[in-house]
């Protein structure tokens, strides 16, 4: 009788957690689904509610910067009659709530009010916690609490930045990046990794540095909510991501070339499970209903961040259904089933008439998402492509660019609610990074 030599397993393989659970097969059965969903969406030019003429751009421009004008002029002018000030900066973002509809961006007072409490509790969690953290890493974890707070809406949860997410949004800046970064030595990615895995999984091990400490310190905060035997969900689906997070290590360079359907096979695992974490850590348990919107959400998510780092990805050699296509010619076709594929998400997911407000706010600031993120990486679609896509966006690129960055500095800079809620949603904060890496835009944080 012969003996059945054991099936080899990469080094990569073999830092992945078994301790997932029964979360596992549904992660498998999800993923099945979202990419059956994902190959039968249309690549079709998606359906847009607004078509804007240049005459209507420079009114737009030239209204906004008015309001903006006036606002920082108003917030410059302190505690002098501070009660006709906080009057007339009221007014202000009453008169940029209006522009948010001109603009076509959905706008909810409860909605955006909620988003700014969470903001401001976020970053004042910040601060305690790492007031050397680098601005474009705060970015990078407060845009999870805000997805974090839409699915809060969905679920019927009050909006906010609970101890439980604000542990999960801060992990993948100190851990994705690592990661990503083509820099670090892969063994040396690895053992932190492992050591990642062992305190997900309620294990011993000694941290080895600072980045690692502040990764055990937010695992702790996370099980000082959830207790590990009444929540098993919760620590199966940080595990989720985690798996996702090291499968997604293949995508570098130097490792395996994967096939197509492998790359979408990742990048459904890593973009649905982040979100499924999200889900987990606000409710504790989940029915299969949210479980697969949140899969489905999170893939969209996964898809536009690949999306708008094509030219990084390409330069990095990383493997991303993005960048493969983008090496064999314009991406237009790519882009169009992004549109289509969250508008088939919300549809399945959010159907109900209760559900309405939540479906618009998704559609409506994730199409802004992609137009934007395509924009940024416009050498990579056809002339023709970009020309017919401007045409449903509201301002001229340059403009636009120039008053982000602006919005950005006056919602960071932690402005009254009165005026942060018309900042949101005006500055639609999305997925472009690049305008945040200037360190005066984030000089207001550290003060």
């Amino acid at each position: 009788m012969c003996a059945v030599a054991p099936q080899h397993r990469s080094p990569l393989e073999m830092l992945r957690s078994a301790e997932m659970g029964a979360l596992e097969k549904r992660v498998h059965r999800l993923k099945q689904s979202c990419q059956t969903l994902w190959l039968e969406t249309a690549t079709t030019f998606p359906e847009f509610e607004q078509y804007y003429t240049e005459h209507q751009k420079k009114q737009l421009e030239r209204d906004i910067t008015k309001a903006l004008d006036q606002m920082e002029g108003l917030r410059g002018r302190g505690d002098r009659d501070r009660e006709r000030v906080q009057e007339a900066l009221q007014q202000s973002a009453a008169d940029l709530q209006q522009l948010c509809a001109r603009m076509g961006l959905y706008f909810d007072q409860s909605f955006t009010d909620g988003f700014s409490r969470a903001s401001k509790a976020f970053l004042q969690r910040v601060k305690a916690f790492d007031e050397s953290m680098k601005t474009e890493y705060i970015y990078q974890a407060l845009r999870n609490v805000w997805i974090a707070n839409s699915l809060q809406v969905i679920m019927g949860e009050e909006m906010a930045c609970t101890t439980p997410l604000f542990a999960y949004s801060m992990l993948y800046p100190y851990s994705d990046n690592i990661n990503d970064d083509p820099d670090v030595p892969f063994g040396e990615k690895w053992a932190m990794n492992d050591r990642f895995k062992k305190w997900l999984e309620g294990e011993a091990a000694l941290f080895q540095n600072e980045n690692e400490e502040k990764i055990y310190r937010l695992v702790q905060m996370i099980e000082s909510v959830y207790d590990r035997s009444a929540y098993p969900g919760v620590y199966q689906s940080l595990l989720g991501i985690f798996n996702a997070q090291v499968k997604s290590l293949t995508q570098q360079k130097n490792h395996q070339s994967h096939s197509s359907s492998d790359i979408l096979d990742i990048s459904l695992e890593k973009g649905g499970t982040s979100v499924l974490a999200d889900g987990y850590l606000i409710k504790g348990s989940l029915d299969d209903r949210l479980e697969d919107f949140c899969f489905g959400y999170g893939a969209f998510l996964q898809f536009a961040d690949d999306l708008q780092d094509v030219a990084d990805d390409l330069a990095n050699g990383h493997q991303t259904l993005y960048a493969r296509c983008a090496e064999k010619g314009p991406l237009d076709a790519l882009a169009n089933r992004l549109f289509q594929f969250i508008v088939k998400v919300a549809d399945l997911h959010l159907g109900g008439a209760a559900q309405q407000r939540c479906r618009t706010l998704i559609v409506k600031n994730c199409f802004f998402m992609v137009q934007e993120a395509i924009f940024k990486t416009a050498p990579f679609y056809s002339p023709g492509y970009i020309r017919a896509l401007e045409r449903h966006f509201p301002l001229r690129q340059p403009f636009y660019r120039r008053i982000k960055r602006q919005l950005k500095q006056m919602l960071l800079a932690e402005i009254p609610a009165s005026e942060a809620a018309a900042v949101k949603s005006l500055a639609n904060l999305s997925t472009d990074d690049s305008l945040y890496k200037t360190p005066e835009a984030y000089e207001t944080i550290r003060t």
